[in-house]
């Protein structure tokens, strides 16, 4: 099924570093013209609307770097017409963030990756213009599958306060704080924790939370960071009945990226 409109979010550090320029240029190269542009500052409202795989209870961790990445500075989304619109969109998404991206919340463009998600999120965003009201289309749902959940860590901390703390250490590469050190002799051996695109942060983080004893949420949530970025990330050292507790806690939560390894 052709579908001759899309749209594009522009990231507010897509604004802040200037990129408009080359991913206008990426949209003509895809074939695809800009009917209208919109400048828009997202709240925290807009952000569970338009990831509405995500919510409060589940993903709070999550919930609070996408409200600090993407509210309080404006974005600019951009509707787009050509053939094929959606499939072209998502070629320039993909373009400028393997040549612009950097870091864990750095993606600077926004696309949807189904249609029914594009018609959704492209109503929500456009349908306050005259211009661009006319409801986008799909036979597909509108929703994406839920995301994994994990603990409400809103209990255990002031979120909002340790992601400001945290913000300046996800840039580009995301601080390494670290493996725990768990109980036992050290056996010159770690557990490994890779990237895991099956989980969330939030889920990965209440993973480790529960398979190294009195981690700090803060050291948990870079460790988590910093294996997405790696692929391979030493959590943990110590004896070996420790490390086997580890992984095997580690597994039980749904983690499948780890594995034990020479430190």
């Amino acid at each position: 099924m052709d579908h001759p409109r899309a749209f594009l979010l522009l990231k507010p550090d897509c604004l802040r570093l200037g990129l408009s320029g080359p991913v206008e240029r990426a949209i003509t190269r895809a074939g695809l013209r800009i009917v209208c542009r919109h400048r828009v500052t997202l709240s925290p409202a807009d952000v569970r609307c338009l990831w509405p795989e995500y919510h409060d209870a589940g993903h709070p961790l999550a919930l609070a770097f996408l409200d600090r990445y993407l509210t309080g500075a404006p974005s600019e989304v951009l509707h787009l017409c050509g053939p094929d619109a959606f499939q072209a969109a998502r070629r320039v998404k993909r373009e400028v963030r393997s040549r612009h991206a950097d870091g864990p919340f750095a993606n600077v463009v926004h696309g949807a990756e189904r249609r029914g998600e594009m018609a959704r999120q492209a109503d929500h965003l456009l349908g306050r213009c005259d211009a661009c009201a006319e409801p986008f289309r799909s036979d597909e749902p509108p929703l994406v599958p839920a995301r994994p959940p994990g603990r409400d860590f809103r209990d255990d901390a002031d979120l909002t306060a340790l992601v400001d703390e945290l913000w300046p250490l996800v840039q580009g590469v995301p601080d390494y704080p670290g493996p725990v050190v768990l109980s036992g002799d050290d056996t010159g051996q770690a557990v490994y924790l890779g990237s895991d695109r099956e989980n969330t942060l939030d889920s990965t983080v209440t993973a480790l939370w529960h398979a190294l004893p009195g981690i700090e949420l803060r050291h948990a949530v870079l460790l988590a960071l910093h294996a997405g970025w790696s692929g391979g990330t030493p959590i943990a050292v110590g004896g070996r009945r420790a490390l086997d507790d580890c992984l095997r806690t580690l597994r039980a939560h749904g983690i499948r990226a780890c594995r034990s390894g020479v430190t």
